[in-house]
């Protein structure tokens, strides 16, 4: 923790993941993953990282940053408010792109992790570990603690799984997953058994696969605004993911709906980004030809 002194008051600022009290640490997530970075984005994390209500805040900024005062004044407030930010740098540099470790042991198994990246993750299983997260990270107000623990459980066990068979890794059609295939229905029953498990084991998992699945959806242009993963207009969460897989299955571009499930997600939003740019491109050029 890093101690800090404003207005006779002394604050705390955590420094690591691990620091960061339970109860919070959805909208930490939320913040840092899910939020693009913009100078509201920094002054709510700021402000979670200080431990002050809302309405504190509020007071603070009036008196340091007020219309009233010289500008010298605010420009030294302003020094001091971006010096408190870059305290928060190791919330984006602390390395959750990696296995935080080789497996999470449950009862006497072995659960292996998601390769980084997610390389060899199916279309199915992105979709759920997505909607498991968005069930985590939900406001407080509106989904009680018991709901968001059950959501992170779902997302350990859909997201960790026993070692594959290796007859399995010896067949031509073998994904290079080392993980057993994703089975949304085993998942659900195993979820019960990570429940037991203390929550800072379950911790670094939560991060490592929030990184990875913010990776992935930056490295594609995937969904029109209105059908963009994670955006307000969704009227429940994955829906765009959803939504885009019955369209393949009806198609037949990857077969099934089953078996666009169980396409590398990779592949599959790959086409979906090559899709929208044709179909821009396509009404693009017969808006010019209507011109």
């Amino acid at each position: 923790m890093k101690t800090f002194e404003l207005d006779g008051v002394s604050y705390q600022m955590p420094q690591s993941w691990d620091e960061i009290p339970a109860p919070f640490l959805p909208k930490w997530i939320k913040l840092i993953y899910l939020t693009p970075a913009t100078g509201a984005m920094y002054h709510e994390l700021l402000r979670l990282a200080l431990g002050v209500s809302a309405k504190r805040w509020k007071k603070l900024q009036q008196k340091h940053f007020g219309a009233n005062l010289p500008d010298w004044v605010r420009r030294k407030n302003a020094e001091v408010l971006h010096q408190l930010i870059r305290w928060l740098a190791w919330a984006w540099e602390q390395p959750v792109d990696r296995q935080p470790v080789e497996f999470l042991k449950v009862d006497r198994e072995r659960w292996l992790l998601p390769e980084p990246g997610l390389v060899s993750t199916s279309f199915g299983e992105l979709t759920d570990l997505y909607i498991h997260l968005q069930a985590f990270i939900q406001p407080v107000n509106t989904v009680e603690a018991t709901d968001a623990m059950a959501a992170l459980d779902s997302l350990v066990a859909t997201a960790c799984r026993p070692h594959r068979p290796l007859a399995e890794m010896m067949l031509p059609d073998w994904n290079g997953d080392r993980r057993e295939a994703y089975n949304e229905f085993i998942a659900r029953q195993r979820s019960q058994r990570v429940a037991v498990l203390p929550f800072d084991e379950k911790l670094p998992i939560l991060l490592y696969v929030t990184s990875s699945i913010k990776a992935v959806l930056d490295k594609y242009t995937l969904f029109d605004p209105a059908d963009a993963g994670g955006d307000s207009t969704e009227t429940y969460a994955g829906q765009g993911f959803i939504k885009n897989g019955h369209l393949l299955a009806e198609k037949g571009i990857f077969g099934t709906l089953k078996q666009t499930q169980q396409a590398n997600a990779h592949e599959v939003l790959l086409f979906l980004e090559e899709h929208r740019q044709d179909a821009l491109t396509a009404y693009e050029r017969q808006k010019q030809a209507d011109q």
